[in-house]
């Protein structure tokens, strides 16, 4: 964060400015200027000159070849961020909603909730929070009868991002580690631009793995329509002795088969075996 970011946020820092945002977004091919100043409602052409010249650059570009006004990548991105809800709207608490499931540490009943900005699932009897995220009002908005589901699916997207190399808060590069917790093996996840970060237990890693979703399709069902609250082997990684450093290991079973991976101190899987159960 340096002065651009100042500047960035100065210019956008006028109720006509984001008028102009907004309507750029709606239209569905490039604005003339005359044309973007009459959805803007905007009568003296110096001062909607001016506004619109204080976006150029950053926010907005003149497409030369269409012959109108366009948003650039971080106007879009912008907008995106006012429809979320993130800057502009206070959620109201959703649940607590019972959840159809079990606490894979305790076996007690579960409840999804929203509050404060985050959506997690917890255990009303041991109270552990089995997943949770950070997420922006839009995330509520017709999902209020299925939370759980949506937390869910949050998550998952946004640990995919973090374990696949893109922060989803800034986009920088991330990276992975394994450090010890008191549920054994955790998975960290850390942007190296911003600094946002990613807690996980280790067979998290799992999850979308290739060897995992071919397991579970070789057993006719599906990893990525379970809920996480009912993969019980997530809880189940432990530590490993290796030369090449600290190690986890993961064991998926299904049907008197296991699959194991074996997840390097870069949460890498470094290696999958099949087994016989008895």
């Amino acid at each position: 964060m340096n002065e651009d970011a100042e500047a960035a946020f100065a210019a956008v820092a006028d109720e006509l400015r984001v008028r102009i945002l907004r309507e750029l977004w709606d239209a569905d091919d490039p604005l003339s200027f005359s044309e973007l100043r009459e959805r803007v409602g905007v009568r003296d052409s110096g001062r909607f000159n001016y506004h619109l010249g204080e976006l150029r650059g950053r926010f907005v570009e003149k497409d030369e070849d269409a012959g109108g006004y366009d948003l650039r990548f971080a106007g879009r991105k912008l907008v995106g961020g006012l429809y979320s809800g993130v800057y502009t709207e206070a959620a109201e608490p959703v649940g607590p909603q019972p959840v159809d499931g079990s606490c894979v540490t305790c076996g007690g009943d579960l409840e999804a909730v929203y509050e404060d900005e985050h959506g997690k699932v917890d255990c009303t009897d041991c109270e552990v929070t089995l997943i949770q995220t950070g997420v922006p009002p839009a995330f509520v908005d017709g999902r209020e009868d299925d939370l759980a589901a949506a937390v869910d699916g949050y998550v998952r997207t946004t640990s995919r991002s973090f374990l696949d190399g893109f922060c989803p808060t800034c986009s920088g590069p991330t990276a992975g580690r394994l450090e010890d917790s008191e549920y054994g093996p955790q998975a960290v996840v850390e942007c190296e631009r911003c600094g946002a970060s990613f807690y996980g237990l280790a067979a998290w890693v799992g999850v979308d793995h290739p060897a995992v979703v071919s397991f579970y399709d070789d057993h006719d069902r599906s990893v990525r329509d379970t809920e996480l609250w009912r993969l019980d082997w997530l809880a189940d990684a432990a530590w490993v002795d290796g030369a090449d450093g600290d190690r986890a290991t993961v064991t998926v079973e299904l049907d008197g088969e296991a699959l194991r991976l074996t997840v390097a101190d870069d949460l890498a899987a470094t290696a999958v075996e099949r087994t016989e159960t008895d």
